[in-house]
């Protein structure tokens, strides 16, 4: 068996700078939570609670004296209004590539010029940059759903900084037919990009292809979208007690690659118990 662990796997930068900061929290004793799990990793996020550092749904949960860690996500601006009037302390550890985009919007929306997030409405960083927005706002995670949606003659178009490339460039196809006067605004992470690309060579000379992180993850999706369309064996692992057995012949060739939320020691507890495996298989 060869076994080959992606160079880009793992935390990208935005995620490991919350990371360090949380814990650099823990350390000090500074009484913190987090607004919503700082990563999604379930392990990972267990880990800072071990070390004191919860999360918690919503500002009503956060306790006088403690201080607020923003995720690297990042919030809607009402969120900062709420704790500079509750007088909580925030530590910001919005990534910089989304707090960008949130400039991008602020400021392109503030005559109410529409604003066009191509993404997953649902997840955190969509719902904190719409709420930079000074007018309409139309989040578009596919084709179909800009070919649907009533676009206005003159928007501004930004990404979810995890999104596959080749999705964005699908649905910029059709909001470039329907806009007429269109800002586009390439927001996709160069660090995705990188991921994404290597996982792309990565799983066309695998057997079988190992993605490592949380099952909410959505950059970890992508990756298994990814890797799924050109290795058949393409499997998403959260522990390594979920690397399925039976999968791995002597002569496979292996590679491993993980979301940007999958923090270096789950991805190599991952390595060890595929080495175990191959070593165990007839």
């Amino acid at each position: 068996m060869k076994l080959t662990i992606g160079e880009h796997a793992g935390f990208c930068f935005g995620v490991r700078r919350a990371v360090d900061k949380a814990f650099d929290c823990a350390k000090q004793q500074l009484p913190c939570v987090t607004l919503g799990p700082l990563i999604h990793n379930p392990q990972e996020v267990a880990r800072l609670e071990h070390a004191g550092v919860r999360s918690v749904e919503s500002l009503e949960d956060v306790a006088p004296g403690q201080t607020v860690i923003i995720r690297s996500h990042g919030v809607t601006p009402q969120v900062y209004a709420q704790c500079e009037a509750r007088g909580i302390p925030v530590i910001d550890c919005t990534c910089p590539h989304v707090a960008h985009i949130h400039q991008l919007v602020r400021e392109y929306s503030k005559d109410g010029s529409a604003v066009i997030i191509v993404g997953e409405p649902e997840h955190p960083e969509i719902v904190g940059i719409a709420g930079w927005a000074h007018g309409d706002v139309f989040i578009l995670p596919t084709p179909e759903s800009a070919q649907t949606a009533q676009l206005p003659g003159r928007a501004i178009v930004v990404a979810q900084t995890t999104l596959r490339r080749d999705r964005f460039e699908a649905v910029l196809a059709v909001v470039r037919e329907k806009v007429r006067d269109l800002t586009v605004r390439m927001t996709i992470c160069a660090a995705t990009s990188k991921r994404q690309q290597e996982a792309e060579s990565l799983s066309k000379e695998a057997d079988v292809m190992i993605i490592v992180g949380g099952r909410n993850s959505s950059n970890t999706q992508k990756l298994l979208e990814t890797c799924r369309l050109r290795c058949a064996r393409a499997y998403q692992v959260e522990t390594p007690q979920d690397v399925p057995a039976g999968v791995f012949g002597p002569q496979d060739r292996v590679a491993i690659t993980a979301g940007a939320s999958t923090p270096q020691w789950l991805l190599e507890q991952v390595k060890v118990r595929i080495e175990e495996m191959c070593a165990d298989a007839p």
